[in-house]
């Protein structure tokens, strides 16, 4: 089983009630993810400080969602072997 697409999952976890504020949020992180570290492979530093602090601001913004939010996001994460 291939993992969802962006647009799959934003529908999927609308659909469960998560809020905007949250999908966007998640989407952010995801863009971020994919301009970021292919970039930081390439620096001089390498991808550890990336991954370190990409690490840091998503744990942070799922600290931040509502609760409610977290469940479905959790959710989530188990339903497609992602935790």
């Amino acid at each position: 089983m291939s993992a969802p697409s962006e647009e799959e999952s934003q529908a999927e976890l609308r659909s469960a009630g998560m809020t905007e504020a949250s999908i966007e949020g998640l989407t952010a992180l995801t863009k971020l993810f994919q301009t970021g570290f292919p970039a930081a492979k390439e620096s001089a530093e390498g991808p550890d400080k990336f991954v370190e602090e990409y690490t840091a601001d998503a744990q942070a913004f799922r600290a931040s969602m509502p609760e409610g939010d977290q469940a479905i996001y959790n959710d989530y994460l188990k339903k497609h072997g992602l935790e």
